[in-house]
């Protein structure tokens, strides 16, 4: 498949993906609500951090990422449930190709989504320059593609049973959100939940956003590590993704 080909391909998927822009817009409002309401109330009660609402705000950000990455993996499932999967299959594209393909379209999609609330926070905090959007667009684009990777990764469960499916990716859900430092940091969790929060990616990923932003660096992991648990998840995970794609998602049958 040539390059062309392949921008052919994402471009008719983000033509699709951004059918209704009610969903993109949905997406801003769900960060404006949290962040001006919810997170200025919490910011109010939790005084040991005084930059806690733009603490909350990154961490924000990440949870749109991941609601992102969960999304690619539902739409490529549905793919298979809907026929498109076997039209795909049935073009002269390779399965990492396709793979790239998916990537890219979360990407793009996920963008869209963050700019706006990234230039809010960065403007708000005063911390808004050049270097720390583009730096922070790129922790943002690493993280949704570690996360996508897994997501899109596990979506070829579904393909054997999607009960299952959905019930792994809730529960992995919910435990690399809730034992994570989205939305408090380390030093105010329990020794128990912090240990499982430092074996968790997304940590790394929310840490390293806020060290990118220019918050309180006392609060969050070191960004040399960071950085290396992040590229680490994104190589893994796209290594896994083109494996299984590749040796599961041939002959699959749609519902």
């Amino acid at each position: 498949m040539s390059r062309s080909e392949l921008f052919l391909l994402l471009s008719f998927d983000l033509r699709e993906a951004f059918n209704s822009v009610s969903f993109v817009v949905y997406d801003w409002f769900f960060f404006g609500f949290q962040f001006f309401i919810y997170g200025v109330i919490l910011s109010k009660l939790i005084v040991t951090l005084s930059n806690y609402l733009f603490y909350y705000g990154t961490g924000l950000l990440v949870l749109m990422s991941f609601n992102v990455a969960s999304w690619s993996g539902r739409r490529f499932v549905e793919s298979a449930h809907e026929g498109r999967l076997r039209y795909l299959l049935s073009l002269p594209i390779t399965r990492g190709e396709m793979f790239l393909e998916q990537l890219l379209l979360g990407m793009v999609v996920n963008l869209s989504r963050l700019l706006p609330p990234l230039f809010v926070i960065l403007a708000l905090s005063h911390l808004y320059t050049p270097y720390s959007l583009a730096i922070s667009l790129l922790v943002l684009t690493l993280v949704t593609i570690g996360i996508m990777g897994l997501m899109i990764s596990l979506s070829v469960i579904a393909f054997r049973s999607f009960d299952i499916y959905s019930a792994i990716v809730a529960s992995l859900s919910a435990i690399l959100i809730r034992f994570s430092t989205i939305n408090y940091p380390l030093s105010s969790m329990p020794k128990a939940y912090a240990g499982v929060s430092l074996a968790n990616p997304v940590t790394y990923g929310a840490d390293l956003l806020r060290s990118a932003i220019g918050l309180d660096t006392s609060v969050v992991l070191n960004p040399a590590l960071g950085a290396t648990v992040v590229i680490a998840l994104c190589i893994g995970t796209i290594f896994v993704g083109i494996f299984f794609i590749s040796t599961v998602v041939e002959g699959v049958k749609s519902s």
